[in-house]
């Protein structure tokens, strides 16, 4: 497996990174072939919360609009910042990245699934009752404070100071105060911000249920590889066995023997040769725009060069038109809407099914 794709289906890992990024470029040497999610410091940020009323439909006009404020403030300098926009209910604000170089930071040898702002990872991992709250969440890495004003829940404010401690903040107590050392483990809760400073066309909801779904029809056709070597092991050896038992034969023409394949054996070998990496990114690249799909499933027969995709959809139209886009990819073909069916309980939506014709590993 190659090891941009192995990156693509690795679980990501949280890392902690500060101006300069030079834990980072450490990591990487120590870690090639994996996914990380970049938690970034607040010492490489600028922060902006929208003000309230301001007519900003998308995450796009809140992008533009944090744009031209922090060009105001900063001047040219804030033509090199990378801008994550968030938007959740009536409140809006955006982050700016201007002490790492996202450029650099995406070429690694790793899969960089997340650059997110730490205070925007640590607000998701505190508890529900916490997050519900009123009252002031404060984010704290040395000099340098981000003070988050919630209101049942709803971020109003979000603003960062210098600090020599938390007590120059002064006021009441704040709901919770995290750091570097902090558990970032997201919980059940309240949405919260989730700027990210990947570019939204290279963010796609597809990626994690395709990632592992691609892992584990690996993972099953590497077991079924290992399985069926062990059973053509001990065949050959119960043969063997036969034979030493067997009186010796008379003389027959020779043959030239050919081992016996087992059906699971070739068809993990298929499996394993097939091109992941262009199939599971055509169909992330393809769904990207439709995003009102969820994903449920992939399933893959190498042998027959089959493919099936499972989703859920609110409107039949959206699974029509992503099946002839994937019809109009090369290599792939006899791309149809095979099943098209309500939804079962607790799911929302309509339930579709795509089959397709995909190259495989033999070059077929």
């Amino acid at each position: 497996m190659s090891e941009r794709l192995k990156a693509r289906l690795a679980r990501p890992r949280r890392l902690f990174v500060t101006p300069g990024g030079d834990e980072f470029a450490a990591w990487c040497k120590d870690h090639p072939g994996t996914a990380v999610e970049l938690v970034v410091s607040a010492r490489a940020l600028h922060e902006l919360v929208v003000e309230p009323g301001l007519p900003l439909a998308d995450l796009d006009a809140v992008q533009a609009y944090a744009q031209q404020q922090f060009a105001h403030y900063f001047g040219a300098a804030a033509q090199r910042f990378a801008i994550a926009p968030w938007k959740l209910g009536e409140a809006a604000g955006a982050s700016a990245l201007h002490g790492l170089d996202l450029a650099s930071l995406r070429s690694a040898r790793v899969h960089v699934a997340a650059v997110r702002p730490a205070w925007a990872v640590w607000l998701a991992s505190l508890p529900a009752a916490t997050r519900a709250g009123t009252g002031r969440a404060v984010w704290h890495e040395g000099e340098i404070a981000v003070v988050i004003q919630l209101d049942r829940g709803r971020v109003t404010a979000l603003q960062s100071r210098r600090v020599k401690s938390l007590a120059d903040l002064g006021g009441d107590a704040p709901l919770a105060v995290g750091t570097p050392d902090s558990d970032l483990a997201a919980q059940p809760g309240p949405a919260t911000p989730q700027p990210d400073f990947l570019p939204r066309s290279a963010q796609s909801p597809l990626a994690w249920p395709l990632a592992a779904t691609g892992a584990l029809v690996l993972a099953t056709a590497a077991w079924s590889a290992v399985e069926s070597h062990r059973a053509l092991e001990v065949a050959q050896a119960a043969r063997e066995r036969v034979a030493q038992l067997r009186p010796t034969p008379k003389p027959q023409p020779r043959r030239t023997a050919q081992p016996a394949e087992n059906r699971s054996a070739t068809e993990a070998r298929a499996l394993l040769a097939m091109p992941w990496e262009p199939l599971l990114t055509r169909v992330e690249t393809t769904g990207a725009d439709a995003k009102s799909i969820a994903w449920l499933g992939l399933d893959a027969s190498a042998g027959r060069g089959e493919l099936r995709l499972e989703g859920l959809t609110p409107d039949k139209l959206l699974a029509l038109q992503l099946a002839e886009q994937l019809g109009a990819t090369p290599g792939w073909g006899q791309v149809v809407l095979s099943r098209f069916a309500a939804a079962e309980t607790g799911l929302t939506g309509q339930r579709f099914e795509i089959s397709a014709r995909v190259p495989t590993g033999s070059g077929s």
